[in-house]
């Protein structure tokens, strides 16, 4: 027999008996759904009735001391507090886990809501996130808990340390955080204190410990036994560590469960979380268990959770399928995420069920106040502190530097597929480049996973270059990498084709027409191979097939020094012809020929505004027959890459921006150089000037009364496209 478990039905107490772990696992699967839809009745009034009883009078057992009723009634209770409880009420069952039970019943805390010490009353948040724990456990994962603010989460995994301290033989758990007094006598290991002295003070669970410090106990105590000192007790453990001088202080020796407070500001957990694995596995068996649940502080400090959060199988986190990634209400795969509309007070019932309609119309509208009183900065912080989804939470706390609204458009247009593309393999064949179909997809994550085995992606390809194009009708633009293979880091090499704008002159029967074909992103590769020469390669073939002009970023000179080798440079634009590293006066005393080097301001000061400007460039107007403008179109109509868009949107100072940089670069470069240049020049002719001047042939017309009319009129007029993509639709 693996498990049996007290069951409560029917007002009656017996045991549902599982014969094998994974029998356990899945009825538990089966009971895992969402706040809100536990829909507990009166029986969940029975989760916490030991503390109602102690409320009540005081104390838990009335029965005399250590007779077989009392000594019944707290092996039932430790039963209870080591197994768990299967209730089943009017129409569902649910599993009290072992930890939660333990919370609810003997272990109090500071009720914020009363503001007084009591007991933790019953929520299905709550209930959740420990059901989430012990199926991470028994599918040997690790935890990750992304959560709302006052939602206990440090209360609740002391209760499950001290529940593993009080009665587990030999058992070793950890607490650890980025700073000391997150887990010290002024954080965690108060609650542990308060916990170990009531349980000593109100059960019959006596526990001393030797020692007894902060940050280390052992339950054990010094006894003599025929005149020999000798240690008598559980031999459990608890160890506190602080990580703010080293990552890995502490984290050496065995351990059952390692819980990482604060896990949202905490910049260097996946340096804590790699060290302490191996304590917590055998082989290729999981022994423990590695906890991270916080709250998202400063952004800069929470990637380590965030990657936990956001690519859970990668990091052997136990994965949910959630629809709460963002507004949208996309589905996706996450560690666990407890969204501010979740036992939020006071949208609770009776029984501890979230109301979850109701709290978010409540959000919304207090959001909608939010928005007519506070700062963009202020507002973007009080939503990143109370979010409804993943989004939210990771989201820049202040005022976006992109323009959302408009990048959320093109986004959608994107998405809808108004533009259309291919996936490109390009290679050499003698001295031409065939370009071919592949079903190899591009990199569509962002951040890239650092761990991902291939990151080549492949090209996307809007427009081909036209046959035998002249040199400058297409600028390129590289943000290179400096190695190939790894799995450290999250850079990709980054490359944008730009089209230049074309005016062109038509001759027509009715005379010479003037328009100009729009500048516009017509490829784009995002990758690394494991080769970096593959990866220099890959850039030469699209160069070379779009017979770009290149700009390359040569804080990293690699790829200048693979085109010089192949005696290519004549692609690569030379620093001299940077026009804004001129007029910023930067990089001129950078002794590179070619490229530009990118300081830690030339990007974020500079080259962004310019990127900003060209999306929001209004680059076409519909007008009704009055003159007035029924519609616009901006720049953002150009840019066809939704991966691009989505850099945009999320950045922020700091963060790793690819696909950003190099078409930052490539807008400012292209820009200057139409205003110091102009545009390109294209004469063409309509088909029926030829016909007319066949007819005119076979009619041997010398002149005609009305020969002025029509012969040199000029129609000097721009015609705009709606959109920039129009002729690949």
């Amino acid at each position: 027999m693996y498990k049996k478990v007290p069951t409560y039905k029917d007002g009656k107490w017996s045991y549902t008996e599982f014969e094998t772990k994974e029998s356990f696992v899945k009825y538990l699967t089966t009971l895992f759904r969402e706040p809100g839809q536990y829909q507990f009745d009166k029986t969940a009034l029975l989760f916490n009735k030991q503390a109602t009883i102690f409320n009540e009078q005081g104390f838990y057992c009335d029965k005399p001391f250590r007779s077989k009723d009392f000594v019944n009634y707290w092996n039932d209770q430790k039963e209870k507090c080591r197994e768990g409880v299967i209730y089943h009420g009017d129409k569902q069952v649910w599993y009290v886990t072992r930890d939660y039970y333990m919370w609810l019943n003997f272990l109090p805390i500071f009720d914020k809501e009363e503001k007084k010490y009591g007991f933790a009353k019953v929520r299905d948040a709550q209930y959740h996130m420990a059901l989430y724990e012990i199926l991470a456990e028994l599918n040997n994962k690790h935890v990750a808990i992304l959560k709302k603010r006052q939602i206990a989460s440090s209360y609740f995994h002391m209760a499950k340390i001290i529940n593993q301290f009080w009665f587990e033989e030999g058992s070793i758990c950890k607490i650890g955080a980025s700073l000391k007094d997150y887990i010290n006598d002024k954080g965690s290991w108060k609650f542990l204190d308060e916990y170990k002295t009531f349980l000593n003070e109100h059960t019959a669970w006596y526990r001393p410990c030797t020692p007894e410090k902060v940050l280390l106990w052992e339950q054990k105590i010094e006894v003599r036994i025929n005149n020999r000192k000798t240690n008598r007790g559980l031999m459990s453990k608890i160890q506190g560590a602080s990580f703010e001088k080293n990552a890995t202080t502490g984290v050496g020796g065995p351990c059952n469960f390692f819980f990482h407070e604060e896990a949202g500001i905490a910049p260097k957990m996946d340096q804590t979380y790699e060290y302490i694995r191996p304590a917590m596995t055998s082989g290729m068996m999981t022994t423990g268990m590695f906890i991270a649940a916080g709250s998202v502080g400063d952004l800069d400090q929470c990637n380590p959770l965030k990657e936990m959060i956001l690519n859970p199988q990668a990091n052997d986190i136990y994965a949910v399928e959630t629809d709460l990634m963002d507004d949208k209400g996309t589905i996706g795969i996450a560690g666990l995420f407890i969204p501010e509309q979740w036992s939020m007070p006071p949208y609770i019932d009776n029984y501890g069920n979230s109301l979850v309609p109701e709290a978010l119309k409540a959000i919304e509208d207090e959001r909608m106040q939010w928005q007519k009183d506070l700062s963009p900065e202020q507002f973007q912080l009080r939503i990143s502190q109370k979010p409804i989804n993943i989004a939210e939470a990771f989201a820049y706390r202040q005022a976006a530097i992109f323009p959302q609204a408009i990048l959320s458009k093109q986004i959608r247009k994107i998405e809808d597929k108004e533009y259309s593309y291919e996936f490109i393999k390009l290679e050499r064949d003698d001295n031409s480049i065939v370009a071919s179909t592949t079903t190899k997809l591009p990199i569509s994550d962002f951040p890239v996973k650092k761990k991902m085995e291939d990151k080549t992606g492949s090209i996307v390809v809007w427009e081909r270059p036209v046959k035998n194009p002249p040199f400058s009708m297409y600028y390129a633009s590289i943000d290179p990498v400096s190695e190939g293979k790894t799995t450290t880091s999250d850079s990709l090499c980054s490359i944008f084709v730009y089209k230049n704008p074309v005016e062109v002159t038509r001759e027509t029967s009715e005379g010479l027409e003037h328009y100009t074909e729009g500048d516009k992103i017509v490829a784009s590769w995002c990758g690394r191979y494991d080769d970096i020469n593959k990866t220099h390669e890959q850039l030469e073939l699209i160069i070379e097939w779009y017979n770009a002009w290149t700009l390359v970023e040569n804080n990293i000179s690699l790829f200048i020094q693979h085109m010089i080798a192949k005696k290519k440079q004549k692609y690569l634009v030379p620093k001299q012809q940077i026009v804004f590293l001129k007029d910023l006066g930067s990089n001129s005393n950078v002794f590179q020929e070619y490229g530009w080097k990118n300081t830690g301001t030339l990007f974020k000061n500079h080259l962004i505004s310019y990127a900003i400007e060209w999306i929001r460039e209004e680059i076409d107007q519909e007008l009704n027959e009055h003159g007035e403008v029924l519609s616009s179109t901006l720049g953002v109509e150009r840019i066809p890459d939704k991966m691009l868009l989505i850099e945009m949107m999320q950045y922020f100072p700091g963060l790793n921006v690819d696909r950003l940089v190099s078409f930052s670069a490539l807008i400012s470069f292209a820009k200057l150089q139409q205003a110091n240049r102009g545009y390109i020049k294209r004469k063409e002719k309509d088909k029926s000037v030829d016909s007319l001047e066949k007819s005119q042939k076979m009619y041997k017309l010398s002149s005609r009364p009305f020969k002025n009319l029509g012969r040199s009129r000029s129609v000097n007029r721009t015609k705009f496209k709606k959109s920039a993509f129009k002729n690949i639709k």
